[in-house]
């Protein structure tokens, strides 16, 4: 296949995997999907790194050891110590599989084995360049397009969890944001009964199944308080800002703490301690120990 096919390929992947806001994931990803053609003068690679891919060529050849999922995989595994070798280690093993769409197949086991690997029979497999490549290559265009919008959503446990609405789902989402500010927006049953509807602003965890969240100026503790019935999460594009307090502090700014067990309030003007969140840069009165 030609670059723009394998670049296509590796990105719909990656944007269905939930990469859409990863810009650096997807340029490896994109690097790796034409990597392996390196061992061939004439490819995209081929001829700007000449210098490397000539003797490549010489001693390897097109399609065998440079593109076999032993090289690739072991690039992959790698990756799992140096992130940037993951998507490499991705992308190209992406390209292995495209290119057993060929008419021709590629070696994929090499250099263990010089069996030729390919996908479907030889009626359903093409040549690089045709025409039937060019629509491959539109039907993977549009798979990139869809495959953003499921970036969007986190992926397709993202698009799965907005279309269930599951509060389980929702909250995974929202411990792999970080310091995002975010909420879920669904329902909520209270102890006494009571269900409401509405925004709930996510605070931090309590314990291990426990969480904090604001809601109608109320800050609710889950489970003690209720459960959430449904729930999708959104969040804000912005950050909390974060702080540690060595000792008591006093803030002008309104924010939470967590006393080891709750998260509270911080009212202005008295005293917390601990970890600290805050939606706005916080403005901490002197001569009080802090660490951000």
């Amino acid at each position: 296949m030609t670059a723009p096919t394998h670049v296509a390929f590796a990105l719909s992947l990656g944007l269905l995997g939930g990469l859409g806001n990863h810009s650096l994931a997807l340029k490896l990803l994109a690097l790796g999907a034409v990597l392996p053609d390196l061992d061939h003068p004439g490819s995209f690679l081929g001829r700007i790194f000449f210098f490397v891919s000539i003797p490549l060529n010489r001693y390897l050849g097109h399609r065998r050891t440079f593109h076999g999922f032993p090289l690739w995989g072991v690039v992959t595994v790698c990756g799992l110590a140096v992130k940037p070798l993951l998507w490499i280690g991705l992308g190209a093993l992406s390209h292995i599989v495209l290119d057993a769409l060929n008419t021709s197949g590629v070696m994929a086991l090499m250099p263990f084995s010089e069996r030729v690997c390919v996908l479907f029979s030889r009626k359903w497999r093409f040549p690089a360049g045709s025409r039937k490549e060019l629509f491959l290559l539109v039907a993977l265009g549009s798979l990139a397009w869809a495959g953003g919008y499921l970036g969007a959503l986190g992926g397709l446990r993202g698009a799965l969890a907005y279309v269930v609405a599951s509060p389980h789902l929702a909250l995974q989402q929202w411990e792999e944001k970080g310091l995002a500010v975010c909420s879920l927006e669904g329902r909520f049953r209270f102890r006494t009964g009571e269900i409401k509807e509405g925004s709930f602003l996510l605070i931090g965890k309590e314990g291990r199944n426990g969480l904090a969240c604001l809601f109608e100026n109320r800050l609710l503790h889950v489970p003690q308080d209720g459960e959430f019935l449904r729930a999708k999460l959104k969040c804000a594009g912005k950050r909390w800002y974060a702080l540690t307090i060595r000792g008591f502090a006093q803030a002008e700014t309104p924010g939470f703490f967590f006393d080891g067990r709750l998260w509270r309030r911080i009212e202005p003007g008295k005293l917390f301690f601990g970890y600290a969140l805050f939606g706005e840069r916080p403005v901490i009165k002197n001569g009080l120990r802090e660490e951000f």
